[in-house]
């Protein structure tokens, strides 16, 4: 042990190396690009931040938690969903830990220009709480009303619509995004929430993509078993693909369709509701030329008139930029993606997050842009970066004001 913590950037280095390496021969170049940059982000921190570390925490206990940083990282070689005891031993210590030392990179400054870090506690803590935020469900209901007059020329933020008491003449969606099958959301509790949303018998239950982590993109079986609460809501189920569902598109494809999930893939279909027919879109996920393929398919779709309303599910909400919205009015896109902005200081009642603070890109909540709106959900879990904070998890019903003209 007292070599390793008198050589502790040496260690860091070769294990960073032995990761790198490990990760490319067995996983992927991507997976390696990857995880070395956020182990090298963490890496770099720890060793600044060491020294003081190591003055208010026992040096072993340290030296553990630096492990299971790494460790964590060389389980994700083999996509595989883990037992709960390896969950609580080694991937949420080990991401509390990494979460919160790169969350410390100002008191590294510090550090590096005064030689000492006060409160270097405070991140720490702050990370235990995201941890525990990652299995909190908010569930909530969402008002938003077509016939609102708020149409700004560029995309911005807008405000919810006023409760009212009567909600039959709504219609009523429950989105489902990002559960991110892995760490923080096993079969069970994705099933729970599948479950719970086909329970409150709404009209529509859309899911707006990135089902999967490296973790879970090792079988059909995960996912599809994952999702079968939604198989006897057949006709009312619809899917678009999300970034992530790019890197395993068959385990996708197959699992929703063992669960009769209707997936939507720059096309359209007419669904009969309660109310009357619903136009269901569901727009793909392109990494190259997203522009042209986003035209081309929005200026595809067919032109329905008898539908009292038209509902777009786009996985990432930036992309709604690229679609000429004038070929196809469509009332309402439904994204997720963002992970609600993963920290800010939405948990108090503010809509602040880290995306808000550095862009003017949608990261929650309500948007709108000339005549269409944009909800922009907060999802059921997350991906990359280790928790919440400040931005819970979201399970919502949306229930929409149809426009009066339609």
């Amino acid at each position: 042990m007292n070599f390793v913590l008198d050589n502790i950037g040496t260690v860091t280095l070769f294990l960073l190396l032995f990761n790198f390496v490990v990760s490319w021969l067995f996983r992927s170049k991507e997976f390696a690009i990857i995880r070395g940059v956020i182990l090298t982000v963490y890496s770099l921190v720890f060793v600044t931040l060491f020294d003081t570390l190591v003055s208010f925490i026992p040096p072993l206990i340290i030296l553990l938690l630096y492990s299971l940083v790494f460790i964590d990282t060389l389980l994700l070689i083999r996509p595989k969903m883990q037992p709960l005891w390896v969950r609580v031993l080694i991937n949420w210590p080990g991401q509390w830990f990494l979460g919160a030392t790169i969350i410390a990179f100002p008191w590294a400054i510090w550090v590096l220009l005064f030689k000492s870090a006060d409160f270097l506690y405070i991140p720490y803590i702050l990370g235990l709480i995201g941890i525990l935020q990652n299995f909190r469900i908010t569930e909530e209901c969402i008002f938003i009303d077509l016939n609102d007059n708020a149409q700004p020329s560029q995309l911005s933020r807008l405000e919810l619509a006023i409760p009212r008491s009567n909600n039959n003449d709504k219609l009523h969606i429950i989105q489902l995004t990002d559960p991110h099958l892995g760490p923080y959301m096993s079969v069970a509790r994705l099933q729970h929430i599948c479950k719970n949303a086909v329970d409150k018998q709404p009209d529509l239950i859309l899911l707006t993509g990135d089902f999967l982590t490296m973790e879970s993109k090792g079988s059909v079986q995960t996912l599809s078993q994952s999702l079968q609460p939604l198989k006897d809501y057949r006709g009312k189920v619809f899917a678009c693909m999300g970034n992530h569902d790019y890197e395993a598109p068959e385990i996708v494809k197959v699992a929703l369709a063992n669960n009769n999930i209707t997936l939507l893939i720059d096309e359209a279909q007419i669904v009969q509701t309660r109310l009357g027919p619903v136009e269901v879109i569901g727009f793909d996920s392109h990494s190259k030329d997203r522009k042209l393929k986003l035209s081309n398919a929005i200026k595809s779709l067919p032109n329905e008139k008898n539908i009292i309303a038209s509902i777009a599910m786009l996985h990432d909400p930036t992309h709604l930029s690229d679609l000429p919205l004038a070929s196809h009015p469509t009332d309402l896109f439904l994204s997720g993606h963002t992970h609600g902005g993963l920290m800010g200081l939405v948990s108090l009642g503010l809509k602040t997050t880290v995306i808000s603070l550095f862009s003017k890109s949608p990261d929650h909540g309500l948007w709108g842009i000339d005549n269409t709106k944009l909800y922009v959900h907060r999802g059921t879990g997350h991906y990359g970066f280790p928790f919440r904070l400040g931005v819970p998890t979201e399970h919502s019903v949306i229930k929409v004001t149809l426009k009066k003209s339609k």
